[in-house]
C-alpha cells in the first residue's frame, strides 16, 4: 500500500450506464446513515444503478469505516479525495515503522478529523488492523479522474478541480483531449502540480464576482467535483461543485440551522437530491429539487 506517485495522474474510464441510473455523490465525510436515507428516497437499485463519488468518504462524521466499506460494492465508484490522500500518508508512515502506528497529534490526517482510525487499530491500539489494511489497498488504487461514457453524454468525476497552473491561461482549465491523452504533453513537474490541484485545488470555486467565469467551457465536458463546501450546487468552467457540507452540522452548532447536507445529482436529468444532516446521529431530513 502506497499513495500514487506524485507525477502520475490516474484516469479510469467507465461505460455509460445502459441498464439504470447514475448518481454523482458529494463529499460524504463519514455520514453513511445520511447517505442510506438519501439512496432510499431516490429508490436506488443496486442491480442497475451506480453511485460515483467525488471522494472524501472519511473523517469528521461518525461512520468513516462504514463509508470505506462502500468501495467493496460493485455499484460504487470513487475518486481519491484529499482526505483519502491524508489517510494513505498517515498509514504509510506506520507501515514504514513495521506496522507500528506513528501517532503524532499534529499530523494533518488527525487534525482534520482522522481520530476515528484509533477504533480500527489492534494490539492495544498500536497497530493497523487487518480490515483497515485491506481497505487501504483499495484506497491507494483510486483514480484521480473518472470518465463516464463518450460523446455528448460524457461526463467526468474529480475531487477538486482541473484548473491549469495559472487561471490567466487560455483556456484556464484542461480539456477532454488532455484527459484522453493522459496529460502526456505535461512535464513531470506539471503533472505533479496537477495531481495536487485535482485533490486540493479551490481557485475556481473561490473566485469572487469580479472574476465571473461562464458556467461551461467548450473544451471540457461536465465535470462533477466537491471539496469546497457551499449551501448549493455551483457551476463554473464546466465544473459542477456538489459539496454541500454534509459533515458541517456535526462539528459546528452555528451551522445546524443552515441547509448543509449530502447531495446526489443525476447527470442524465440534471436533478439534484439533497439530504440535510442533523446533529443528532442517525437523523436526516430529505428533500428533492431540480437544479434548473
Amino acid at each position: 500500500m502506497s499513495p500514487n506517485e506524485p507525477s502520475t495522474i490516474v484516469v479510469q474510464h467507465l461505460p455509460a450506464n445502459r441498464k439504470g441510473r447514475d448518481f454523482v455523490l458529494s463529499d460524504v465525510h463519514g455520514c453513511r446513515n445520511t447517505l442510506e436515507r438519501l439512496l432510499n428516497r431516490v429508490r436506488f437499485d443496486a442491480v442497475r444503478d451506480r453511485v460515483l463519488s467525488v471522494g472524501d468518504l472519511i473523517d469528521r462524521g461518525p461512520e468513516s469505516m462504514a463509508c470505506l466499506d462502500l468501495l467493496d460494492e460493485p455499484w460504487f465508484h470513487a475518486v481519491q479525495g484529499n482526505h483519502e490522500q491524508m489517510l494513505l500518508h498517515f498509514c504509510a508512515q506506520s507501515l514504514a515503522a513495521g506496522g507500528q502506528v506513528v501517532w503524532e497529534e499534529s499530523d494533518d490526517f488527525l487534525v482534520n478529523g482522522g481520530s476515528w482510525i484509533e477504533r480500527e487499530l489492534v494490539d492495544r491500539r498500536r497497530r493497523l488492523g487487518t480490515r483497515l489494511m485491506e481497505v487501504l489497498e483499495t484506497v491507494s488504487r483510486l483514480p484521480h479522474i473518472l470518465v463516464v461514457g463518450s460523446g455528448a453524454e460524457r461526463y467526468q468525476v474529480i475531487h477538486a478541480e482541473l484548473s491549469q497552473s495559472s487561471l490567466d491561461h487560455e483556456p484556464p482549465v484542461y480539456g477532454d483531449r488532455d484527459i484522453d491523452q493522459s496529460f502526456e504533453n505535461l512535464g513531470p513537474g506539471e503533472r505533479e502540480l496537477l495531481g495536487e490541484t485535482l485533490t486540493w485545488g479551490r481557485r475556481i470555486m473561490h473566485l469572487r464576482s469580479n472574476r465571473s467565469w461562464p458556467e461551461r467551457h467548450p473544451d471540457l465536458s461536465t465535470t462533477y467535483c466537491g471539496h469546497t463546501p457551499f449551501p448549493e450546487v455551483r457551476r463554473r468552467l464546466s465544473h459542477v461543485c456538489i459539496d454541500t457540507g454534509g459533515y458541517l452540522p456535526l462539528v459546528s452548532r452555528e451551522r445546524i440551522e443552515q441547509e448543509w447536507g449530502l447531495t446526489l445529482i443525476e447527470p442524465a436529468t440534471d436533478t439534484v437530491y439533497f439530504a440535510q444532516t442533523d446533529e443528532r446521529p442517525g437523523w436526516a431530513a430529505w428533500r428533492g429539487r431540480a437544479y434548473r
